[in-house]
Order: structure tokens, then C-alpha cells, then sequence
């Protein structure tokens, strides 16, 4: 057993140093940054009241995101863990998309639809006959709620639906012929076996929330709605205070750890089970609720990424034109000539992490299940205790001191990825690895298969499901990522993301919808090759 433990560590060895070097490094370039004057700069952001107060307002928007992903959560997943009907795995296929879909894609969707001249407005002031918007949406703070709930209820909806429809409710149908009613029921018997995923997802997106930029930076609109990470990257890009901005790294390094620890005190991951109970087939008035729950989620996911298409071809007039995509093959139009450029960066950058990412993963995954290792599981999900824009900073603190120039600046760049995506990564695999069936590799080693033969040709091939779901997740991040590569580069090598958000700042929602519209593509393909690949085979 020990012989068989030391092979899976020294396979996940890899991916260990990756974490450990890709995290130190950077953190230390931000360290010595952050004191190079002594310390004066630290202490003043650590006794700085308006550093308490972009605490204050990040916690508040993280917790009330959550809060509001999980509740909203709540009652879908209740009927989808019970019921089966059609469109039910379309939705929840849908669901698994979204929560790989950029941020910056959700930004220019929600400009276009719920923007004072988007497309709702415009439906609105049509239907009604109204001279002015009815809806004031952007550019506050109820933006930012609305879109991190857009961007996370598909998280909590897909965890919470996979945790119900795997629990067998017995204890349920008992209390039912007690005669107790549903609610008493949810509240004394489902609810405290949910907690552990209930709490899990919350912690989660709270934690997603909490390094919330891009969002904040363009929803949000204003410095009185800026998180810790936006202020961050105001300081490096537009006061040009670097030593402040490290030290504010450091502070939200310090709260992120806390909170890391707090959410992870309590051991909240759920029992694998094997067993799933057998969903009731809809009829008569379940099925009517059925269709209506399905059709609030697609009112409510649909819109957005439907009119960033729209938007491509027609202008806000709703005239038919192709000049955008003109503009994008002629490179004729200043902010949009690098958009090949971008397309190709963007995809060759995406399939190296997602390679690299769910390789490293693997044998990481493997190593922590074999080991029952809680410290490697720990350090395979420390980068989420920093920010993707504090990365970005310290890559470029590194990259200022190293002098590096164009290749050595795309090889940060893909580091940077690697080092974001990783703990994602091992996290989709790590569950598949906890449930393969030690039978099966221990009657390899009794037909006198190595430990690295019993992993290559067993073990490896059965976590295919979990390597796909893998691969899509680190691609579909690598492809959408703008914070640590917008940091790290200061906008000079050119991603679609990055492209994205520079049209969105300069008001070209026309090219920016065409660019979307690539990226979107991009995302629908790889998600649609993971899809293929069918269902979890370990049984």
C-alpha cells in the first residue's frame, strides 16, 4: 500500500511544484513591492479607513450574491431532484454552461440587453409607448447583484439538483405518512441533510463574488461601487502606485486565507453515493409547473447572451449589417485591428492550459484520493485564496524585474492561466477519483500490473468523464480570463476578453458584439465536445 501511495504522490509531484513556485513567486514579487519603502505604504493601506470600507462593500455584495444564487437555487432544484420531464437535462446542461461562460461576455450582455438604450428598454418604450427607459439597470449597484446572481444560480442550481437527486428520501416519504407537511419536512429533514452542499455552494460563490472585477469595474461603473480587486487594479493601471496596490494585495490575501479557513473549519463535502433515487415522471399540474420553471430560466439566462448575437448583425436601429465582422477580417477599424490576433491568441492559449491544466490535475487528483491527503487537497485549492488580478500583478512584477518581452510575456501569461485553472481543474477530477473502485485496481495488481501500469490502462481511462469535464472547464476560464491578463499585460498582448473590454470601454458594442459572438462560439464548442463524451461510467 505504501509502495502504491509513493507512485501516486510522485506522479502528482508535478503538479505540486507547479502550485507551489506559480503561487510563491508572484506572491513574493508583490511582498517585496509591497515594503519597498519600508513599510510606510503597507501600514497606510492597513490604517487606511477606505480600505475598511472596500472590505465592507465586498463582503456586503459577495454575501448577498450568494445568499440570493442559493435561495433563488433552492426551489428549482427541489423540483428538477424530483421530477424527470423533457428539456430536463437541456436545462441542466445549460446550467453547466453557464457556469463556464466569461464574465466579460456576461458584461457586454447585460449592456445590450438591460441598458438604458438596450434592447428590453427599447421593446419596453415600443410596447408601451413610452418617451423614456422604464428600467434603470446599469451602473449601480442592484448591476452587480443582478449579474453575479446571473453568473452563480447555475452553480447552485447544478450542485444543489446533483446532491438532492442522489439523496434517497425515505426519511421523507416516512415523515409524509406521519402526516407532516412538506415544509415541516424540508425544515427538519431535507434541509439539515442538504446543509454540507447548501453551505459549500454559498461559500463558493461568495468566494467568486468576493474577486469579482470585471463586473464590478464595468457594472458597477463607479469608485463607490469598487471591490478590494478593482481598487487593485486601479492603483497599478490608473494611479500607477504600485507599492499601494501590492499592499492591498496583501490585505485581501490576509481576508481571502481567513475566509478560506472559516468556510473550510467545518468538513462539508458530501458522501459519494452510488444510488440515486428514481425521479417521478411529471404529470398533470407537475408538468405545467415544469414547463413554467423552465421557462423562468430561460427568460433569465437566455436574453443576455441572445442579444450580444443580435447585436452583431443589427444596429441598435435594427438594420441588418456586416460591418463589424468587415471591420474584423479588413482590420480596418483602429480597436478591432488586433482581433485576429486576439481569436488566435486566445484559442491557442486556452487549449495549451487546458492541456497542461487537466494533465497536472490528474495524477493530483489521483495522489489525493489514494492518499485521503486533506493538506494536498488544501494546496491544490490555495490560488483561490488570491485574486486572478493579484496573480496578474505579481507576474508582472516578475516580468519588470526579468525584462521579458514577447514570448516570455505569453509564457506568463499561460502560467498565469495554468495556476487560475488548476485548482478548478483538480477539483472536477478529485470526485472521480474518490469513487473509482479499489476492486478494480487491486485485481490489476494481482494480475501483475504495476501501480504505473494499473493507472495509465484502469484508472485513468474510467476518469475520462471528470478529464473532459476538466479539459472544458480550464479551456472555457483560460478563453474568458481578462483579470490576470489584463494585469499582467497592461492590455499589450491581446485576447478576446481583452479586446472585449477595451471596445466595451470605448462604447463600440457593435465589434464587441461580433467579437462576443466568437467567443461564445468558442466556449459552445468545446462545452459540446465535453457533453459528447456521455455520462460518468464509474459505477
Amino acid at each position: 500500500m505504501q509502495k502504491r501511495d509513493n507512485y501516486y504522490l510522485l506522479r502528482g509531484l508535478p503538479a505540486i511544484i507547479v502550485l507551489v513556485v506559480l503561487f510563491i513567486v508572484p506572491l513574493t514579487a508583490v511582498f517585496i513591492r509591497a515594503f519597498s519603502d519600508g513599510g510606510r505604504t503597507f501600514a497606510a493601506v492597513f490604517t487606511d479607513i477606505y480600505t475598511y470600507r472596500l472590505l465592507l462593500f465586498t463582503v456586503e455584495e459577495a454575501a448577498l450574491s450568494a445568499l440570493l444564487s442559493v435561495v433563488i437555487a433552492l426551489p428549482f432544484a427541489a423540483f428538477f431532484s424530483h421530477y424527470t420531464f423533457p428539456l430536463r437535462k437541456t436545462v441542466l446542461t445549460l446550467s453547466e454552461l453557464s457556469f463556464t461562460m466569461p464574465s466579460i461576455l456576461v458584461v457586454l450582455g447585460f449592456v445590450i440587453w438591460y441598458g438604458n438604450n438596450g434592447l428590453l428598454n427599447n421593446a419596453l418604450m415600443a410596447l408601451f409607448r413610452l418617451d423614456a427607459a422604464p428600467l434603470s439597470i446599469l451602473y449601480s449597484f442592484k448591476a452587480i447583484i443582478l449579474a453575479h446572481v446571473y453568473l452563480n444560480f447555475p452553480i447552485a442550481f447544478a450542485l444543489l439538483t446533483s446532491a438532492w437527486s442522489a439523496d434517497e428520501n425515505r426519511e421523507e416519504l416516512a415523515s409524509y405518512t406521519l402526516g407532516k407537511g412538506r415544509l415541516h419536512t424540508f425544515l427538519r429533514i431535507t434541509a439539515p441533510k442538504l446543509r454540507g452542499t447548501i453551505a459549500s455552494a454559498f461559500a463558493l460563490i461568495f468566494l467568486y463574488c468576493f474577486s469579482s472585477f470585471s463586473i464590478v469595474l464595468v457594472l458597477g461603473g463607479k469608485p463607490s461601487y469598487y471591490t478590494l480587486e478593482a481598487e487593485i487594479y486601479k492603483r497599478t493601471y490608473t494611479t500607477l502606485n504600485v507599492a499601494s496596490s501590492s499592499s492591498l494585495s496583501i490585505f485581501v490575501l490576509i481576508i481571502t486565507t481567513l475566509l478560506l479557513i472559516i468556510t473550510g473549519s467545518r468538513n462539508t463535502r458530501e458522501r459519494y453515493r452510488r444510488s440515486r433515487k428514481t425521479l417521478t415522471k411529471a404529470k398533470g399540474k407537475s408538468l405545467a409547473l415544469a414547463v413554467l420553471l423552465i421557462i423562468l430560466i430561460l427568460l433569465f439566462l437566455l436574453p443576455p447572451l441572445l442579444s450580444i448575437l443580435y447585436r452583431a448583425f443589427f444596429t441598435r436601429d435594427g438594420e441588418f449589417t456586416m460591418k463589424a465582422w468587415n471591420d474584423m477580417l479588413t482590420s480596418r477599424q483602429g480597436d478591432i485591428s488586433s482581433a485576429i490576433d486576439g481569436i488566435i491568441n486566445s484559442f491557442v492559449i486556452a487549449l495549451l492550459t487546458a492541456v497542461l491544466t487537466t494533465q497536472l490535475a490528474t495524477y493530483l487528483s489521483l495522489a489525493i484520493a489514494k492518499r485521503n491527503s486533506r493538506g494536498l487537497e488544501v494546496m491544490s485549492s490555495l490560488p483561490m485564496a488570491v485574486g486572478s488580478v493579484t496573480l496578474g500583478l505579481g507576474f508582472s512584477i516578475v516580468a519588470s524585474y526579468m525584462h521579458l518581452e514577447g514570448i516570455g510575456a505569453y509564457i506568463l501569461v499561460l502560467l498565469a492561466h495554468i495556476i487560475i485553472t488548476l485548482p478548478f481543474a483538480t477539483r472536477t477530477i478529485t470526485p472521480g477519483a474518490r469513487r473509482l473502485p479499489p476492486s478494480i485496481s487491486a485485481a490489476s495488481r494481482v494480475l501483475g500490473a504495476t501501480s504505473a501500469r494499473t493507472a495509465r490502462r484502469v484508472e485513468i481511462p474510467l476518469l475520462s468523464p471528470y478529464r473532459r469535464k476538466a479539459f472544458a472547464f480550464a479551456f472555457a476560464l483560460s478563453l474568458g480570463e481578462v483579470n490576470a491578463t489584463l494585469t499582467l499585460s497592461g492590455g499589450r498582448i491581446k485576447t478576446l476578453p481583452v479586446l472585449l473590454y477595451n471596445m466595451i470601454g470605448s462604447y463600440n458594442y457593435q465589434g464587441a458584439a461580433a467579437l462576443g459572438t466568437v467567443l461564445l462560439l468558442e466556449a459552445l464548442i468545446i462545452f459540446a465536445v465535453e457533453e459528447r463524451g456521455g455520462e460518468n461510467v464509474i459505477s
